[in-house]
C-alpha cells in the first residue's frame, strides 16, 4: 500500500455559480482514498494513481531528497475544480488502459 502526504492548494472564490459546488473533500478523506487508488501510467517521469475522489501524481523531487521510497511517496491531489479539462484528460489518458479489472458477479 502507498502512504504518502497529501498536498492541496484550494483556492477561495466568490463566484456564486462555483460557491453552489459541494465542498472539496478534506486531506483525511483523499489520504484514505489515495491508500486505495490504484497505479497508472507516469506523467513526465512521476507516478500517477487513481482513486475515487481524485488522481493523485508523485510530487516533484527536489535536490537532497530520495525518490525511491516506496513507503513514503510525497503526493499531490489532482482535483477536477483546480485544474484545466486538458489536464484531466491527460490523466484520464493515463489510468485508462490501467484500469483494474472487473470481477463478473455470480
Amino acid at each position: 500500500m502507498i502512504y504518502g502526504l497529501i498536498m492541496l492548494a484550494l483556492t477561495a472564490t466568490t463566484d456564486a455559480s462555483v460557491a453552489s459546488v459541494a465542498a472539496p473533500p478534506t486531506a483525511d478523506a483523499l489520504q484514505a482514498d489515495l491508500q486505495s487508488a490504484y497505479p497508472c501510467k507516469e506523467i513526465d517521469g512521476r507516478k500517477v494513481w487513481k482513486g475515487g475522489l481524485a488522481y493523485y501524481i508523485q510530487s516533484y523531487v527536489y535536490d537532497g531528497q530520495s525518490a525511491d521510497d516506496a513507503t513514503d511517496v510525497a503526493t499531490d491531489a489532482v482535483l477536477p475544480t483546480d485544474n484545466s479539462p486538458e489536464t484531466m484528460h491527460e490523466f484520464e489518458e493515463a489510468c485508462l488502459t490501467l484500469a483494474p479489472m472487473a470481477i463478473k458477479g455470480e
